[in-house]
């Protein structure tokens, strides 16, 4: 089913920016996430990468271990418990992105965070794949009346289907959807880059992006190309690291800065014009385009035939697509041999 193609927002303000269906400027999120393993050092090293690699924004994550994973689930327990930080923690991070210039975003995870988000009083909510079905922690978020980003890992067609009759229920239009596959790292085979499209076609005119989880930015400037209008990359200043995963699909600050500046340059390509050629190119017309010239000798009153004629460079001449209005006209001189023609030598 299509819904009203106009129903979602095209244009959603974050702060100081905005993403738009039509701004030719990417949004792209440096995933922060958990790769500060509960240190406040290590976090603000995460917000100056971002900030020195040109990210629009930054994000870590919320929630409390005891209301997300099990304690049976023990190893998971462990991992997140050794990550877990608080209200305060967070507090002191979004006033160092504040400084720094750069947005602050956050993944609450748990409904027992949802009090945390609302005093940080995000620009947005990015909600990860994890709460796929979810819909009653969605409803949760959506009561904060703010921007929802949310990554689609995981989801098939029917819980894709499923989410976009729950916003539409629920009235709510301030959404943007990122195409993302939840392995780390993902492979190549399996990215479907192409459900970017297939998005537009479930919900219309919709703000789509892509959250990456490859080892490189390959998929991220294919996605630009197809119409993403946000990026998602991990990032991290530790690798190798024993119980954790992040760091597999994470950039450094010199892979980050190359992706966003691959990005930017890509925007410039582009640009919609009203012309196909651009100005600079139409200077390259005389040496790359052909001319009309006699190829063989045409004496005057003769009728001048396809077989009198060539091309050749250079195309500040008669061209080349005009050559029906000279086959069969009448030569109105002598043209020797690679005489380059003109329109008053014919009638």
């Amino acid at each position: 089913m299509i819904i009203n193609k106009n129903f979602f927002n095209k244009k959603i303000k974050l702060k100081n920016k905005e993403i738009s269906i039509k701004s030719s400027k990417v949004y792209v999120i440096a995933e922060a996430g958990v790769s500060h393993f509960g240190s406040l050092r290590l976090a603000k090293k995460l917000v100056d990468m971002s900030v020195n690699a040109g990210a629009d924004a930054v994000k870590f994550q919320a929630y409390i271990t005891e209301d997300l994973v099990s304690k049976n689930f023990i190893k998971w327990f462990k991992r997140y418990k050794a990550k877990e930080v608080n209200l305060d923690f967070l507090q002191k991070i979004k006033n160092y992105c504040k400084r720094k210039g750069v947005d602050f975003l956050c993944t609450p995870h748990t409904s027992s965070v949802i009090p945390w988000i609302k005093k940080l009083n995000l620009s947005a909510i990015k909600v990860g794949s994890g709460e796929i079905g979810n819909f009653l922690f969605l409803k949760e978020l959506i009561s904060l009346n703010k921007p929802i980003i949310l990554s689609l890992g995981m989801h098939n067609y029917d819980d894709i289907k499923e989410l976009k009759k729950f916003f539409v229920k629920e009235k709510f239009k301030k959404l943007v959807l990122l195409n993302c596959t939840t392995i780390y790292p993902s492979k190549n085979k399996d990215l479907n880059i192409l459900a970017i499209r297939e998005l537009k076609n479930i919900f219309g005119d919709i703000i789509i992006g892509y959250s990456d989880h490859t080892d490189d930015d390959l998929a991220c400037i294919s996605s630009v190309a197809l119409g993403a209008r946000v990026i998602e990359k991990h990032i991290s200043v530790k690798f190798n690291v024993k119980n954790a995963q992040d760091w597999k699909v994470s950039f450094d600050v010199i892979k980050l800065r190359s992706m966003i500046k691959k990005i930017r340059e890509q925007e410039i390509m582009l640009q919609t014009k009203k012309n196909l050629s651009s100005k600079n190119e139409l200077k390259q017309k005389l040496w790359a385009t052909k001319s009309i010239y006699v190829k063989n000798k045409i004496k005057k009153n003769s009728k001048i035939l396809l077989s009198d004629l060539k091309f050749l460079r250079p195309g500040n001449g008669i061209p080349c697509s005009k050559i029906n209005l000279i086959i069969n006209k009448i030569a109105k001189k002598n043209l020797p041999k690679n005489y380059k023609i003109k329109i008053q030598d014919f009638r």
